[in-house]
């Protein structure tokens, strides 16, 4: 599992920043989405940013947000990667690449709701995609809920673009999926909690002993 990329999402505190980067990770998820329990201030996520080392790139969460929101945060914290959680369609992709070049643009999409149509017209203003799982709620992301592994292991399949998989990912089924669907990456989040908001040492160990395997 040497090549898979590592991110940790749903970081809200100093603390568990560096637990997490303890571990070799790739990335850790600042969440800005306004009705998520894990979302977090301008100045924690500083706080947060200002410990990490040149290795775990910092990526910031919006669902939604207003562009010029969105540019505020990414200039004021001075992150060059950024997650698009919500129905941000083609244009708003297109917008934020205008502005800024260099922004990298992780754009999530419901597994069950994604076709090579649909990512292929992203593909031109996103450098990623994430297939994640929508819950009861139309709540995307940090719910536990597996997404569709076999629409997913299609879409890798197909799509000339690196795809990170998402959702309900644990420490029991992380080989299971990586082996099922070959993502460039995965994105960990309630599957390393002790609760909401809240990593757990003892869950990073085991999800780190099951990739070694």
């Amino acid at each position: 599992m040497k090549n898979i990329r590592i991110k940790i999402c749903g970081i809200t505190s100093v603390y568990d920043a560096r637990m997490v980067c303890s571990f070799p990770i790739h990335a850790i998820g600042l969440n800005f989405v306004k009705r998520s329990k894990r979302r977090i201030s301008h100045r924690t996520a500083k706080e947060i940013i200002d410990k990490l080392t040149p290795l775990i790139e910092p990526v910031l969460i919006f669902e939604n947000e207003k562009i010029s929101e969105v540019i505020y945060t990414c200039e004021l914290l001075r992150i060059r990667t950024i997650q698009l959680h919500g129905l941000e369609p083609v244009s708003y992709c297109n917008d934020l690449k205008r502005y800024n070049k260099s922004l990298k643009i992780i754009k999530t999409l419901p597994t069950k709701e994604t076709s090579i149509s649909l990512l292929n017209a992203y593909k031109r203003y996103c450098d990623c995609f994430l297939l994640d799982s929508y819950d009861r709620n139309n709540q995307m992301g940090g719910t536990g809920k597996p997404s569709d592994w076999n629409i997913a292991q299609e879409m890798v399949s197909k799509l000339r673009a690196p795809v990170m998989l998402a959702g309900g990912l644990t420490p029991d089924n992380i080989n299971s999926a990586i082996k099922r669907v070959k993502p460039f990456g995965v994105d960990i989040n309630s599957g390393v909690e002790s609760r909401v908001g809240k990593k757990d040492r003892s869950m990073m160990e085991k999800l780190f002993e099951e990739l070694e395997t």
